[in-house]
């Protein structure tokens, strides 16, 4: 019976969502044109790490990085604070940023899928 529930354990754990990749799509502020995004991302259990920016030359780190349950939340301190409050389905990655800057909050969404 043990071996049936640690066998059952491994299973979900392999099929637990793993946001390790190279993310590419779009970048949305609101009123805005959209602009591309790239995330290259490292799960590591519920910890997060990698970068973000709209191109390969132009990425920055990320910090506070975590995913449960499908939740992904992670903040990129550029010149300004965004914070980073998505939800991963599968390949595919969507959700809003708020950005922190001068006393002013801005919002945008985020909508990425994952290379292959």
């Amino acid at each position: 019976m043990k071996y049936i529930l640690l066998l059952t354990l491994a299973a979900l754990n392999l099929a637990a969502p793993d946001a390790t990749g190279t993310w590419r799509g779009m970048f949305t502020p609101a009123g805005r044109d959209p602009q591309p995004a790239l995330l290259l991302l490292k799960q590591d259990g519920p910890r997060l790490t990698g970068s973000g920016g709209p191109d390969q030359e132009e990425q920055h780190p990320i910090s506070n990085g975590k995913v449960e349950d499908g939740k992904i939340t992670f903040q990129i301190q550029d010149v300004n604070l965004m914070e980073f409050d998505l939800k991963l389905d599968g390949d595919h990655i969507t959700g809003t940023i708020l950005r922190k800057r001068e006393g002013q909050t801005d919002t945008a969404t985020l909508d990425v899928t994952r290379a292959k």
